[in-house]
């Protein structure tokens, strides 16, 4: 659920993973959803982090900065990408999918091997068809997912209601207000 200081209503979204393809890396973004990333002492979570991009209607919206954490704290957490996972999966996704639509959920592909910090956690939707950009522009991004349908113009629609400076920063501060896993009910038994 997205919520912003702007009077805007609030949206929710529903994102369908990828977790046959990439178990592991989905797993990681699962725990931060849930605020289960990087073990109980650390704690990261998505709750609260903030929408920090906004390109609407035509290219992407980026959000997931922890700011409930200190960057300590966030520099201690690993990557959300598996370095094994997305050096045998990767080309196979990205030859599947190649950014032909809008509503892919994608991660910076930052592999733990690399120990390169800060860790960036922050992931983004897709809002349209990305392949005019050049593949160089794309690579390095790894997508694990997609918005469930018809939640894409739900989600261009409300992006569009907000106010963005020359950067494509949110003026008003706009963050993630809630999230988690939906379980399927026959699961949930």
């Amino acid at each position: 659920m997205f919520s912003n200081e702007d009077n805007l209503e609030s949206i929710t979204v529903v994102f369908k993973l990828f977790c046959k393809s990439l178990p592991n890396t989905t797993g990681h973004f699962l725990e931060l959803c849930r605020g289960e990333y990087g073990g109980s002492k650390l704690r990261g979570s998505y709750k609260k982090a903030a929408v920090t991009r906004v390109v609407a209607p035509e290219y992407i919206v980026q959000m997931g900065k922890l700011v409930k954490r200190s960057e300590e704290t966030v520099n201690k957490l690993e990557s959300l990408v598996d370095a094994d996972e997305y050096s045998q999966t990767e080309p196979k996704i990205r030859d599947k999918l190649r950014f032909k639509r809008g509503g892919l959920l994608c991660l910076v592909a930052q592999p733990s091997d690399q120990n390169r910090k800060p860790v960036d956690l922050s992931f983004f939707v897709t809002l349209d068809d990305l392949q005019k950009y050049k593949d160089r522009e794309l690579k390095g991004y790894l997508i694990i997912g997609e918005l469930e349908k018809p939640e894409l113009s739900k989600l261009i629609h409300w992006l569009q209601k907000l106010h963005v400076d020359e950067n494509d920063q949110p003026i008003e501060p706009c963050w993630i207000a809630g999230c988690g896993e939906l379980v399927p009910k026959s699961k949930q038994q």
